[in-house]
């Protein structure tokens, strides 16, 4: 990235340098991150509002563009495969809603379980959850699912 570029960050940091008075110290971005990752958290766990909303769109705008970038490019890796899994494994469990509701602060579990399996390292949360767990209970499914012949439900008489 060149010096001159715009970093959306650099314009948000020089608009709280401009407008709010000197706290004591430079205000970086690891502040303006760690600020909205808290009032996130706090959001999600008070059950504010739109709470439900907030994690689902955080939870699919930036998977969806890396996964987007990733079949561009021609690639699949199995991080993405396996948060894709992981994502619909947790929504099939919302439908049990009887549960859920008694767990507390759910989305706030559920924003930092999405949050461990999208962030950018080796084996994260996507990979350990998938290999240790999904993609063993998959195969033993997978031979059972194979098992089943399809018979049709409905015959239709053969024209002459």
């Amino acid at each position: 990235m060149s010096p001159t570029a715009v970093v959306p960050y650099s314009v948000f940091l020089s608009f709280v340098h401009r407008n709010i008075p000197p706290v004591g110290f430079p205000i970086t971005i690891n502040h303006v991150m760690g600020a909205f990752w808290g009032l996130v958290g706090i959001w999600t766990a008070t059950d504010f509002y739109g709470a439900e909303l907030l994690v689902t769109v955080l939870a699919m705008v930036y998977p969806a563009y890396m996964s987007h970038k990733a079949d561009e490019a021609g690639k699949y890796p199995k991080q993405w495969i396996g948060y894709w899994i992981i994502f619909a494994t947790v929504y099939m469990f919302e439908f049990l809603q009887f549960i859920v509701s008694y767990i507390p602060i759910y989305q706030t579990f559920k924003m930092m379980l999405f949050l461990w399996c999208m962030y950018p390292i080796e084996n994260n949360g996507s990979v350990v959850i998938y290999n240790g767990a999904l993609k063993p209970a998959l195969a033993a499914l997978d031979g059972w699912v194979s098992s089943i012949k399809v018979q049709p439900v409905v015959e239709f008489p053969k024209e002459d």
